[in-house]
């Protein structure tokens, strides 16, 4: 399905996004790792590892909208998301160093794997929809000092009734993968854990692998 970057008569799906950014808010307020987090029983590296998710989700998809021709006000919202989680994450590794060897987790590989897909379709639904989602985690995300941001921008992609259905079904798909990061977290650093066992991965281990 190829979109261009905005139409002009689109359709309304702001009541979809606002639902949305809801409910991927009191999820992420209920799932195990933000327990973990909120009884401090997850400890700091795995939680940087867990912001570090997102934040290269927020570059993934930045770098997609770029790519498939749709520099977007949603693109600018993603760059600013991301800029903001990074100094975030800045402080906490007191140095810039983690940008090269961050933590990349499995549903992260297979988040990569799909907005690969959907920009080689140049399918501007479906990566707007994984960046309305990716932006209410990024914006749910406790960060200490987080600067106030605005609200995720209209959704200018969506023509169609079937671009609509569409929309809502890549939707729930990107809530799964969002969600997936915080169980791989848990499973990556449970209480007690070796660090050295983890199942997570480095970027920098996986482009060794590559070679």
């Amino acid at each position: 399905m190829h979109v261009p970057h905005t139409v002009t008569d689109y359709r309304d799906v702001q009541p979809m996004v606002e639902s949305t950014t809801d409910m991927v808010a009191a999820a992420l307020q209920r799932s195990p790792v933000w327990e973990r987090m909120r009884t401090a029983s997850l400890p700091l590296h795995a939680r940087a590892a867990y912001l570090e998710q997102h934040w290269e989700g927020l570059k993934v998809l930045n770098d997609a909208l770029e790519t498939a021709g749709c520099a977007t006000q949603l693109a600018c919202a993603l760059r600013d998301y991301a800029d903001a989680l990074g100094t975030a994450l800045d402080r906490a590794h007191a140095t810039a160093k983690w940008r090269e060897h961050h933590v990349t987790m499995p549903s992260m590989l297979e988040f990569r794997r799909r907005v690969a897909q959907l920009v080689e379709a140049r399918n501007a639904v479906g990566i707007a929809a994984h960046a309305v989602v990716r932006l209410a985690a990024a914006g749910a995300c406790p960060m200490h000092g987080h600067p106030h941001i605005s609200p995720c921008p209209a959704v200018t992609v969506v023509a169609t009734e079937e671009d609509e259905e569409a929309f809502a079904e890549e939707l729930s798909a990107a809530t799964l993968m969002v969600l997936a990061h915080g169980s791989d977290v848990c499973r990556s650093y449970p209480v007690d854990h070796d660090r050295d066992a983890s199942c997570a991965l480095t970027a920098a281990k996986i482009r060794n692998a590559l070679r």
